[in-house]
């Protein structure tokens, strides 16, 4: 600005001395000189312009990449926030499965089970912050060409948010609309006060179908919002390493934000499996499977399922970081995808919890 204002009072000056060559003597020499004069000053403001606006575009830069770094914050939060709604899932699954072939005895409530085991009395919410994407709307007029690419995906990820709120809202009243229900019975407050099981409840949760019903119910809720949190998770994964490699490593990646382990460990899984236990008939393994074998391959240290020698769904790692006395990290490896979560264990059996019971694999 203090060139532009130069040039500003330079133009001035030559405007004065022509007027005063004028009355002097106009010669072709003042003329030439004139012209030249204001040649320079009017490259001198068109140069003061160009630095004026190449000093906007780089602040605005630097303020597009610093709203970035917030993104990556919240990206990070979110991972841990679809931690315990997979781990939930996962865990109220597994019950799902002991409940309705009616594994569960008499003992196994009389010795007394935890909140989250009665399965239909909690949920879960899945929080999203989306604080760095709500300014990076507001800077959606002048986003800089290098990153626009990115800037398009995290508008594709942050889409779902309507649809997050909406799964966390019917899980929140589904149960609630149960334990309203429940608080007419001649046990639930009673229990409740007491801290113990008596025999009606027990009776309840064992023998009565409309329990069942009710665990069912609420595993749909469930698996709605463990769904969308598998999509944002590895989604939000690509993301943080995406902005990465285009503002540079700031500082050490936090450990979950990958769903890649390691070649000489995911290669113990790659393989024939061959169905043990479980329903064949279902969607899945059926749509996947041919004569109850299941076959994983690798690409890329990623984890497939393979039909027909193809590539057709990448079996993400549930690298969880952060410990739930509810749902406690497994010891053995997990990977998740759409169709359900996959647990190798270290026998060669692989454990899959998809729509309906889960069933069990042997490595062939």
């Amino acid at each position: 600005m203090l060139l532009l204002k130069f040039l500003t009072n330079r133009f001035k000056s030559i405007g004065s001395k022509i007027k005063k060559d004028k009355e002097v003597s106009f010669t072709k020499s003042t003329v030439f000189l004139a012209f030249t004069e204001l040649l320079m000053v009017a490259l001198g403001i068109l140069l003061a312009l160009y630095i004026d606006r190449w000093n906007t575009t780089q602040n605005h830069k630097n303020q597009f990449e610093a709203t970035l770094r917030l993104v990556q914050a919240d990206l990070i939060n979110d991972i841990q926030s679809s931690d315990n709604v997979i781990a939930n899932f996962n865990a109220r699954d597994s019950l799902r499965h002991d409940v309705m072939l009616e594994k569960l005895n008499r003992e196994y409530y009389e010795n007394g089970i935890s909140y989250w085991q009665k399965i239909i009395v909690f949920y879960t919410t899945f929080n999203v912050k989306s604080d760095g994407y709500n300014l990076l709307l507001d800077m959606k007029e002048e986003v800089p060409k290098n990153y626009l690419t990115v800037y398009k995906k995290i508008k594709k990820l942050y889409r779902r948010i309507p649809i997050i709120d909406e799964y966390n809202k019917n899980f929140k009243k589904i149960i609630w609309d149960i334990k309203d229900e429940l608080s007419y019975t001649d046990w639930y407050w009673i229990d409740s006060y007491h801290g113990k099981m008596s025999d009606k409840q027990i009776d309840f949760l064992m023998n009565d179908f409309y329990y069942k019903s009710l665990v069912q119910k609420v595993v749909n809720a469930s698996a709605l919002l463990n769904g969308v949190a598998i999509s944002h998770r590895t989604e939000a994964i690509d993301l943080y390493n995406e902005i990465n490699d285009l503002l540079g490593k700031v500082e050490e990646v936090p450990e979950s934000m990958t769903y890649i382990l390691t070649d000489s460990l995911v290669k113990k899984y790659v393989g024939k499996y061959k169905l043990i236990e479980g329903d064949s008939s279902q969607w899945f393994p059926q749509f996947y499977s041919d004569s109850l074998i299941l076959e994983i391959g690798i690409k890329d240290s990623c984890l497939y399922l393979m039909q027909d020698n193809e590539y057709t769904r990448k079996l993400y790692y549930f690298n969880r970081q952060y410990q739930n006395f509810n749902f406690p990290i497994k010891k053995h490896h997990i990977f998740i995808s759409k169709l359900g979560f996959f647990e190798f264990y270290k026998n060669g059996k692989l454990k899959v919890g998809a729509a309906g019971p889960y069933s069990i694999w042997k490595k062939q």
